[in-house]
């Protein structure tokens, strides 16, 4: 059975900032028709980043959507200032946590819920963190705290609820999963 579903039509309902919201009319592939509401989303890149310490850097902000104060990897859109997604994650690290890293690794890239956005978010590695003296500000609207979280220290929050965003968790089981099989990390010899 193909499972491909085709666009008949599309009604755009709301243009943002961040996101536009259409409706779209589909046809099924049993030839049946159905909608989906899809929102378009400006792709994010997001960062697993180890200090000598061994522990990963997490900053604490409020989350409108869902009322709470969560704990997340350092993460943001990527802009028009932006020639890469690691250009984004660079500037993030740097505004939202103060840091600045020689090495960087890409591990993956992932949609953060596609059943209804095509948000694509990149997530990239890095262990050889320098604080910088003069950071960049962070955006106005934007309030934080940073953390340094063990790995122990993170599977007890993820355990307790309290890290439930998507991105953070799965950082969190990527870098257990890099620590199991040594991979990747900063080159000892260099």
């Amino acid at each position: 059975m193909d499972l491909k579903e085709t666009e008949i039509s599309s009604q755009h309902i709301f243009k943002g900032r961040i996101v536009d919201l259409s409706v779209r009319t589909i046809e099924l592939p049993n030839g049946e028709t159905s909608t989906r509401e899809v929102i378009k989303h400006r792709p994010a890149a997001g960062v697993i980043a180890i200090n000598k310490d061994k522990k990963m850097l997490l900053v604490e902000q409020w989350r409108e959507p869902i009322k709470q104060l969560t704990l997340e990897i350092p993460a943001g859109l990527i802009d028009s200032t932006d020639a890469t997604p690691l250009d984004a994650m660079k500037r993030e690290l740097n505004e939202e946590g103060g840091y600045q890293a020689d090495y960087w690794e890409e591990i993956t890239e992932f949609y953060s819920s596609l059943g209804f956005t095509d948000e694509k978010m990149y997530l990239f590695y890095c262990d050889t963190l320098t604080k910088l003296e003069e950071k960049r500000s962070l955006d106005s609207d934007e309030f934080l705290t940073t953390h340094w979280y063990s790995l122990e220290e993170l599977k007890k929050l993820v355990a307790e609820k309290k890290i439930v965003d998507a991105k953070t968790l799965y950082a969190i089981a990527l870098w257990e999963n890099m620590l199991l099989t040594g991979a990747p990390s900063k080159k000892e010899n260099d």
